[in-house]
């Protein structure tokens, strides 16, 4: 093998492993990031400032919320499209009893 292809070869090694060093970086970076929000949201639903939606089971903040009430009791959506869709399902429930 020739010295300048040699130069090549390690040239291609150290930057491939310049990349994969980076990829295992990034991507720790982001898994410990998802197991923080998970926990911190997990404190926020303890803590009652979070509420899950009763429609798709995300959880949302109870400041940003779409409310309803029902029976006089506060019911939390994260969109408008998950409360109209609920409000749906009670009155054909209640189109049923009656």
């Amino acid at each position: 093998m020739k010295r300048k292809d040699r130069f090549i070869m390690v040239k291609l090694l150290f930057s491939a492993a310049a990349v994969y060093f980076l990829y295992k970086m990034f991507m720790g970076d982001t898994k410990q990031k998802q197991k923080t929000d998970k926990k911190e949201q997990e404190n926020l639903v303890a803590k009652g400032e979070m509420v899950k939606d009763p429609v798709c089971g995300a959880y949302v903040s109870l400041e940003n919320s779409v409310r309803t009430v029902k029976n006089g009791e506060a019911v939390h959506f994260c969109s408008y499209e998950c409360r109209d869709k609920y409000l749906k399902q009670v009155e054909s429930s209640n189109s049923d009893i009656g």
